[in-house]
């Protein structure tokens, strides 16, 4: 009877709890992270940079490392004609380095995506984790732990949902960017 009373309890716990979404369900960013991975496959690119459409001045730039993760940075760049030229002559690493390199991070924003699957919220246990960094404030990991970053859960959670649309807009802008150069003369 003891067994039944906590099967019962246990059966009753788990139909009033909210459903909660999984990890890939929530990142706005894995289809198009799995869209851009999967163009610079096909390219055989391990990098890739673009001027964003929406921002004059900001660029974004990516370096894929296939089977291991996708780092992207979004900034204004000081001497836009010199980022133009290296994009234009496809030197997309350079035009990455020189974005990472930037002196001042005003406006800098950057995205580190282990797995290179889009931004998770919460990584497994003993999985790496995905993180970004705005400007020159500390990184915030995508560990699950938002109280070491003295973060409360809402916050963290406005951060990620922030981070991750950020995040998915940023794909998007290169993945047509290869588009583009794939249908180039």
């Amino acid at each position: 009877m003891k067994r039944f009373t906590v099967l019962a309890v246990a059966a009753a716990a788990i139909a009033i709890m909210p459903a909660m979404p999984s990890a890939a369900e929530e990142s706005r960013s894995a289809a198009p992270a799995a869209t851009l991975t999967a163009s610079l496959d096909r390219l055989k690119l391990e990098a890739i940079a673009a001027r964003d459409p929406e921002d004059p001045g900001r660029y974004i730039a990516a370096l894929y490392i296939p089977g291991s993760q996708l780092l992207v940075v979004s900034a204004p760049y000081a001497a836009p004609a010199v980022l133009d030229k290296k994009i234009a002559e496809g030197k997309y690493m350079d035009a990455y380095v020189d974005l990472q390199s930037v002196a001042d991070h005003k406006g800098h924003f950057f995205v580190v995506d282990m797995n290179a699957d889009g931004l998770t919220r919460i990584c497994g246990l003993d999985q790496a984790f995905d993180s970004t960094t705005f400007e020159s404030a500390p990184p915030i990991a995508f560990d699950g732990n938002w109280k070491a970053q003295k973060l409360s859960q809402d916050d963290y959670d406005a951060a990620f949902r922030t981070n991750d649309e950020r995040y998915a807009r940023m794909l998007e802008v290169l993945t047509a960017a290869l588009a583009r150069r794939i249908t180039m003369p």
